[in-house]
Parts: C-alpha cells; structure tokens; sequence
C-alpha cells in the first residue's frame, strides 16, 4: 500500500515531507509523522490538479445529462462525485490520471453499516440507526434508478453495488471547500487518509496564492505519532453510519456531547380534540 501511495503522490508533485502512512488492513488508514513536526507548520499540500471536484463530475456526458433533468437527488454533490469516479475509472481504467488514487480506495467498506450481514445487524437491535441504515440504502436505491432513467447508459458503467460503494467512499471522504471564491466538495488524495480525533491537531483548507489543498498543524506533532484530522463534532450515529466507527468517549472539551437520542412521541387524536 505504501508504494502505491507513493506512486500516486510523485507523479501530481503533491507534497508531504514530515508524514509518511503505515500499512494498516485494506480497510484502514493512518498518517504519521516522519519527524517531529512543529505548530503552525504546513504538513500536507495537494495542488488543485489533483483533486477530484463536484464541476468534473457534472462535466461528464452522464453529469450533463443530470444537470438538464428535473431529478431530485439524496445528496447532489456527492452524486457529481461518485459520477465522476465512477466513470473516469470505466472509461480511462488504468491510464486515468487518478488511476494511482483510485488503486489505494478500500475494494470494500465492510466496517460501514450499509454493508452489514443481518447477523451484523442484529447487534443494534432497537436502535433508530437500522432505520437509519435502511432509510440511506432505500435513497442509493432511488439515486440510482432515477439515474439510470435519464441516462440508460450509466448502468453500463456502473452497477448498483458499485455505486453503492462510491456513495460511501464519497459520503466518508470528500472536503467542503472554497475554492477561488466557488464553494464545491472534492475528494483530496492523500489528505482523506487522516483519522478522526477531537480536539482539532490540525487545519484544512485551500490555499489562494499556492493553489493547493493544505493541512496545517495547531500544536507540536512529535515523530511516530499520528497525524489526525477532525470530521467535526458529531453524534455517533454519524459517525458510524457515514465513517464506519464510534467514538467510545464522544465528550468535547468543555464536557458536552454531541451524542443524540431520537424518541418517538403518540398522541391520541380523539384525547387531542377532547382536550
């Protein structure tokens, strides 16, 4: 895995002096410093060619055809991007530019609840997340229909599973950004590698005057230790149902948690209009 990643960096002159990734299983990733890394210091730098942007993805003949259409889609900007991963990888295979990025995506998300064994499920009986987890296949479902309904030629490139799995890689990994002014989401290799912690170690953002995707320390990172992101303050139904893990203490620091409890709550009608 590490020369992969090392193949896909050299070539895009992407830059990450002080961290290097440790081998983990296919399913996980991890960033760690090379060398003590001071505070205020620029660790991670990805020029804007090589990111993935949701424009790409409506700049394909399958992105236009959505643009023109009336389809009401779960999550539009993740669908730019899922298209375009999608299609690139069908149409360019191996001689794509991000085919290197592409190699080092997980081949399965069997940690995330959308792919669990009923087995697995039965663990989280009672729980609002299994309605949760079936409403988010059931909206994938419709995605892909609605898709495939305006633009037949999609399901050549992609089938549903498949598409299922870019929701997720997609859901799991891509950067809210401004980008020269334009807000967009992108899928930014390298900087997606970064696990979750709280409180923040580290800024993200792109950069104006370089053009690139930066990632930038706010303490100290001493060599050997992980170099981590945040995915923000979230409940862990989030977490789990988006990244695939939970947080076994999801307290911030000033001792509130973000965790939530859905209740369903009845009332009578007839005892409503009595009263």
């Amino acid at each position: 895995r590490r020369g992969k990643q090392h193949e896909q960096r050299n070539p895009n002159d992407a830059t990450s002096n002080s961290s290097d990734y440790d081998d983990g299983s296919k399913e996980m990733r991890g960033v760690h410093a090379k060398t003590t890394i001071p505070p205020q210091t620029v660790c991670v730098s990805i020029p804007k060619s090589c990111l993935i942007t949701v424009e790409m993805g409506q700049s394909t003949p399958i992105g236009r055809k959505i643009l023109v259409s009336d389809l009401e889609l779960d999550a539009p900007k993740h669908i730019f991007l899922m298209i375009y991963v999608l299609w690139d990888r069908k149409l360019h295979g191996a001689k794509s530019f991000f085919a290197p990025y592409y190699d080092i995506l997980p081949k399965t998300l069997r940690n995330m609840p959308l792919f669990w064994t009923a087995d697995e499920l039965s663990t989280l009986e009672g729980s609002h997340l299994l309605v949760q987890i079936a409403d988010r296949a059931e909206a994938i479902r419709e995605d892909y229909e609605s898709i495939c309904s305006i633009a037949p030629e999609f399901a050549a490139v992609a089938t549903l599973e498949e598409f299922q799995w870019a929701r997720m890689i997609v859901c799991s990994r891509n950067f809210g950004l401004l980008i020269n002014g334009h807000r967009t989401s992108a899928l930014v290799p390298h900087a997606d590698m970064l696990n979750h912690f709280r409180p923040r170690e580290t800024k993200w953002t792109f950069c104006e005057e370089t053009q690139c995707f930066t990632i930038t320390t706010l303490q100290s990172i001493g060599r050997g230790a992980q170099v981590y992101d945040s995915y923000g303050q979230k409940c862990n139904h989030r977490f789990l149902l988006n990244y695939g893990f939970c947080v076994e203490k999801n307290v911030e620091m000033d001792g509130f948690c973000p965790n939530e409890v859905p209740l369903e709550l009845g009332l009578d009608l007839v005892d409503c209009l009595d009263w």
